[in-house]
Order: C-alpha cells, then sequence, then structure tokens
C-alpha cells in the first residue's frame, strides 16, 4: 500500500485570508471543542462502559439489594467505589428511595443505569468517573485555559478555577474580568446526580491573532494542546500508542511520530509519505492543516506531527 499523501510548504498557505474579526471566536471554539470531548470522554468512554458493566454484574450489590438488605448494599457500593476502578462516587435508589451514596463532594458527569437479580429488576444507580477538581485539572493541563464552574448562580470553588468569576459569563463571547478581556466559550454539563453545570472557558486573545488565517489558528491550538499532552508522557515505543491514543480523540486530529522520514508509530499506517512541519498536505483524499513539534524520547529526538481539518 503506498501513501497519497502530497505536502504542501507552509509558504503555500501564506496567501490564505487573515481570519479577523471571527479569530477570537474561532480561537474559543476550538478551545471550547477539546473541553467538550473531555467532558464526553467522562460519560461515554470505554472505561466508562467497562465501570458500568462491573457495578451492574456486581452480585454482591444486586443481591443485597434484592434482599432490602441496606447494610450490605453500603458494603458493596462502598467495594466497588474503592476496588481501584475509575469509580469515584455511585447513588444506589430502589424507586426514590436512595439506599446507599458513597463517594465525594463534587462530582460531575453522572451517567445512569438498572440493577437487576433473576431477571427483575430490583434498583438503579448513578456514578460517576470524574470530579470537580479532576476535570479543572485536565482541562487547564491541557489548553492553558482558566475556567469557571458554576451550578446556576453558585460559582462552584473548585482548587484551580476562577472563584467567583465574571458576574456574567455569554455562551459565546466577549467577557471581560479583572482588567482583562477574553473570549468565553461556555458548555452545559450535569453535576452529580442530575443537577445542571455550567462550564465556561475564559480563552484568552492574543494580540494580533486576526491576521492569522483561520484555519491556522485552529490547527496552532490543536498542536499546542498534543504538545501538552506529550508533556504528560515519558515517550517511548512502550507507549507511543498510548500518547496517540489519548490525543487524538480530544484533537481530532491524525497523529505521526517520526524520526527523519521514518514513522515510529501513527494513526495509520503508513501515513503520509512526506509531511511539511508547517503547512499543508492532501493525504486520502483530504486535505490537512500540519503543525509539527520536536520532543526527546527515549529512543532520541523525534518530531510529532498533527494533521487536523481546516473546518
Amino acid at each position: 500500500m503506498t501513501s497519497s499523501a502530497a505536502p504542501v510548504s507552509a509558504a503555500a498557505t501564506a496567501t490564505a485570508q487573515p481570519c479577523g474579526p471571527a479569530a477570537a471566536e474561532t480561537l474559543a471554539r476550538t478551545v471550547g471543542l477539546v473541553a467538550t470531548r473531555i467532558y464526553a470522554n467522562e460519560v461515554s468512554s470505554s472505561e466508562v462502559l467497562r465501570d458500568k458493566r462491573q457495578v451492574e454484574s456486581f452480585a454482591p450489590l444486586s443481591s443485597a439489594l434484592a434482599r432490602g438488605n441496606r447494610a450490605g448494599v453500603r458494603e458493596a457500593v462502598k467495594s466497588l467505589v474503592f476496588s481501584h476502578t475509575h469509580v469515584v462516587r455511585l447513588r444506589v435508589m430502589r424507586g426514590a428511595q436512595v439506599i446507599a451514596d458513597v463517594g465525594g463532594p463534587q462530582i460531575l458527569a453522572p451517567v445512569s443505569g438498572s440493577l437487576r437479580r433473576g431477571g427483575s429488576t430490583v434498583g438503579h444507580y448513578v456514578l460517576s468517573v470524574q470530579d470537580d477538581l479532576g476535570y479543572v485539572k485536565l482541562v487547564t493541563r491541557f489548553t492553558g485555559v482558566p475556567l469557571v464552574l458554576r451550578e446556576g448562580a453558585h460559582t462552584v470553588p473548585v482548587a484551580g478555577a476562577v472563584n467567583p468569576g465574571p458576574a456574567s459569563i455569554p455562551a459565546h463571547g466577549p467577557v471581560a474580568y479583572r482588567g482583562g478581556t477574553y473570549e468565553a466559550f461556555s458548555l452545559d454539563a450535569q453535576a452529580f446526580p442530575n443537577g445542571p453545570l455550567r462550564i465556561s472557558l475564559l480563552v484568552p486573545v492574543p494580540a494580533g491573532l486576526s491576521r492569522s488565517s483561520c484555519g491556522e489558528i485552529k490547527v496552532t491550538e490543536l498542536g499546542d494542546v498534543a504538545r501538552r499532552i506529550s508533556r504528560r508522557f515519558v515517550l517511548s515505543p512502550t507507549n507511543f500508542s498510548a500518547y496517540i491514543k489519548a490525543t487524538a480523540p480530544l484533537t481530532g486530529g491524525l497523529l505521526y511520530i517520526r524520526s527523519g522520514s521514518r514513522q515510529l508509530a501513527g494513526g495509520t499506517d503508513p501515513g503520509p509519505a512526506g509531511l511539511p512541519e508547517r503547512g499543508t498536505v492532501s493525504y486520502r483524499g483530504s486535505r490537512y492543516e500540519v503543525f509539527s513539534f520536536a520532543t526527546a524520547t527515549t529512543v532520541g529526538r523525534a518530531r510529532i506531527y498533527q494533521l487536523v481539518l481546516p473546518n
């Protein structure tokens, strides 16, 4: 199988139209997309589905619930929460009655399901694999952008988040705070067990951003996310694929790790035959914007390339 890629140098993108008045919104929506994908991962990842199956198949829990053994239900719930799974809180109910609720106080991204015994539904559960603090850490580490969490008019006091934040934050658009101007991006989420939670990112807008093309703004920001995630790894052949697996769902890009022209790992194999350090490339019928950065690995210096669709 041969590659269909045709690299284009960065110079070829110099004629791209400046993003102009849409620059700030383009930047905020790009950062917001990453934050939205991080949240989505907390409710629908393979790890979450695995944790749901573990709860639903845990015989001590369904058995105790079927017998009305409250102490047994609580012990089973504690066992699940502290069993080295990703579960940070688990609530079990029979009808509207809460039988057991174990875990931390500030939790987001709840998911729910039914508990069955002998073919009959004996109760329901709500679980979460992430707390507010963990989510804030992920977003700030991967995007470098401050955020505000609010339940209604109440700002959730989370370490690392902005508190109290601006008096009013739009869903999208400019907002002033403490002498600075930001572009806001807000997404609707859920607090545990089912309350509304609004997450707002306050994205700083660099001077001169409007002179860049919209595609360049997008690829540069997503490239910076890929670089930030790479710093969480001691990159080596044993975890190249893990890095790509962690990064690609958040950026939506194709990633390749190369030493010179030799591909060490990639989202496709083989990847493009040639890649510019910055610019565009045509690959498998699509045209991508390219961002790359050099990095250290246990097998020497390498370069990580990320290809993203401009729109």
